[in-house]
């Protein structure tokens, strides 16, 4: 039996989150900006029908398809916000939200800890901006790398730099903070950036 059109209009809906969250995803923007990831999953068959931008960032790999992260549609907040785009744009919830919906955090602590974490990241961009010589708006994943790459290419003849070891502390600090509120408890070792003079190896 053919679908009626009001049938197909509701098998293709994307997946839309409560008003009451939505409100706490308008304030951050983590998921988007590169703040939490580097890149974002798409569904199978995707490719082809999204936006430009997602297009032109899509790759894939054995394991599956994405598209870079920070997505060029984010400017402070997703510019096409009621227009088509990728099933995980709408899908996604983070640990914020999941913990929201369980009633472990109000909405107004939720906003209030978004509100800390980008004071933080903030003051990070700045810091690495100095050390590392990092453009002043770089997404934080990319700031990790940079840093790794920094710290694994300085040698023990190098000296001490203490604005080094305070940008990885703060960056493992914020790391921290984004699985324990946003992602999850598995990226920590994944993600963790050594101190210096720490070998980026060793399990913790």
């Amino acid at each position: 039996m053919a679908k009626t059109e009001s049938e197909k209009i509701k098998a293709t809906k994307k997946p839309q989150s409560p008003k009451s969250e939505q409100t706490i995803c308008v304030t951050c923007g983590f998921c988007c900006d590169g703040t939490l990831f580097d890149h974002a999953t798409l569904q199978p068959g995707e490719k082809g029908g999204l936006p430009q931008y997602m297009e032109d960032s899509y790759f894939k790999n054995e394991k599956g398809e994405y598209f870079r992260l920070p997505c060029a549609y984010f400017n402070e907040k997703c510019t096409i916000y009621d227009q088509k785009k990728a099933h995980v744009c709408s899908a996604f919830r983070c640990q914020l939200l999941k913990d929201f919906s369980k009633k472990k955090i109000t909405q107004t602590n939720a906003k209030k800890l978004v509100k800390n974490a980008m004071v933080q990241r903030k003051e990070i961009l700045a810091l690495s901006e100095k050390v590392l010589n990092t453009p002043k708006n770089i997404p934080f994943r990319k700031l990790l790398w940079e840093l790794r790459e920094f710290v694994n290419a300085r040698s023990e003849a190098d000296p001490r730099n203490p604005e080094l070891d305070i940008l990885t502390a703060r960056c493992n600090i914020f790391e921290a903070l984004l699985i324990r509120y946003f992602k999850s408890e598995d990226d920590f070792n994944s993600m963790k950036v050594p101190l210096h003079g720490e070998d980026p190896n060793e399990k913790h």
